[in-house]
């Protein structure tokens, strides 16, 4: 933090660097992103050294006298300017007037970003929140501060609701819930052209997580965890051999830097519901939980085999969130096979669960949104709808055996 007594002390040493941090703080307060090196000319050797304490980097000086200071990714966070905001009361130079177009003043600010912008001042969402002149400074702030985080080397870090509403805003809670939040899922789904609605994966794709430790991932695999800092964990593999699984939280699969198998690479089978993964566990089957729909842990985690070489055979409902799980676990590994698809080639027209009105409904408008005309489980998901039926990942076994369940009873 460039905190109020630090800059006040450095001041009364070395004068010159008010209006050296001055233009920086000026900076922020309009939105601007600051260089990644800053320059001031004839700077005096006091104010020199005192700039160099503050930003905490050595700087250079050119033959014509200008001294030059990296910026480093630590500055480019706005929180860190908290009070050097305020103690240049530059803090009202952050609102928006009643008038002000904010989205003519952000491309003023990021003109390669106009795209961007202007699909955000068409989209009906934002122009409801940004309407109500009290939202503007929060909309304005939540844009830049999401920009720079995007551009800056935390962008391939995960980090949490929490932790971006106490960096961005000073509060925790500001963004976990309410308006602001979907504003951030909104203007993330258009970043990245993603459905909206798809909360969970808008967010995951952009790194962002309620909790790491509640985000997890249950395997029983015969593998060895290599770590970032070299740590070796081999226990794994002793509990597949003991037919027992492990669960591991996000913030331990991102420390993982590679998976070594202790027999060679095999290919997964990941199971979308729970008492079919418990079976696979007793059967001692190479195996991952993705508990439905899969978590970050769980992505991560596949990927992280896949890089080992393995491949995967994925087992989950015959319905609609079946296959759209199996394309999220594709995404990750390679998909050798989707079980779902050869049970709904061997089972009868009248076999598992007839489909409710709502589910009929929700698969219609799947088949017919153009954004799924290639969708590559089509067909199946085409034949669920032409059975109006479903079927269960438990009864798999006796379909597949021949033995089929109907009425969902087994």
């Amino acid at each position: 933090m460039l905190s109020r007594s630090e800059i006040k002390a450095a001041i009364e040493k070395a004068p010159a660097v008010a209006e050296a941090v001055k233009k920086l703080a000026s900076k922020v307060a309009r939105g601007a992103r600051l260089p990644a090196t800053y320059s001031v000319k004839n700077l005096d050797y006091n104010a020199q050294r005192e700039l160099e304490r503050l930003f905490g980097t050595i700087g250079h000086r050119t033959s014509d006298g200008r001294f030059y200071i990296s910026i480093l990714p630590i500055f480019l966070e706005r929180s860190v300017w908290r009070e050097a905001l305020e103690y240049f009361g530059l803090v009202k130079e952050e609102s928006d007037s009643e008038d002000e177009d904010i989205f003519a003043r952000l491309k003023l600010l990021e003109p390669d970003l106009t795209p961007l912008i202007d699909a955000l001042a068409a989209d009906e969402e934002v122009v409801r929140f940004v309407s109500n002149k009290e939202n503007r400074k929060d909309w304005k702030r939540l844009f830049i501060s999401l920009i720079e985080r995007f551009s800056s080397p935390k962008c391939g870090l995960i980090t949490t609701l929490s932790q971006l509403g106490s960096d961005w805003f000073g509060d925790s809670k500001k963004l976990r819930s309410g308006a602001l939040r979907r504003q951030l899922v909104v203007i993330l789904a258009i970043l990245s052209d993603m459905d909206r609605e798809e909360e969970r994966l808008v967010l995951e794709g952009a790194l962002i997580v309620d909790n790491p430790y509640t985000s997890s991932v249950t395997f029983s695999l015969p593998i060895t965890l290599i770590m970032k800092d070299g740590a070796v964990f081999d226990y794994p593999s002793s509990y597949h051999a003991r037919r027992m699984a492990v669960q591991l939280p996000l913030e331990t699969v991102v420390n993982i830097e590679r998976v070594e198998w202790d027999v060679k690479p095999l290919a997964i089978t990941t199971s979308e519901n729970a008492a079919p993964f418990a079976n696979m566990v007793a059967k001692g089957a190479a195996c991952v939980y993705t508990a439905g729909f899969p978590s970050l842990a769980v992505k991560v985690f596949l990927n992280k085999l896949s890089k080992s070489g393995s491949e995967c055979v994925h087992e989950g409902d015959a319905d609609l969130d079946g296959f759209r799980i199996a394309t999220e676990v594709g995404n990750c590994i390679r998909l050798k096979k989707v079980v779902a698809g050869d049970v709904l080639k061997k089972a009868s027209l009248d076999a598992g669960r007839e489909l409710t009105s709502e589910q009929m409904k929700r698969i219609s408008a799947f088949l017919f949104n153009p954004k799924y005309s290639d969708y590559e489980f089509a067909d199946e998901i085409q034949s669920i709808f032409k059975r109006g039926r479903w079927i269960e990942q438990e009864s798999f076994t006796g379909v597949l055996k021949g033995r089929e369940v109907k009425g969902g009873e087994k």
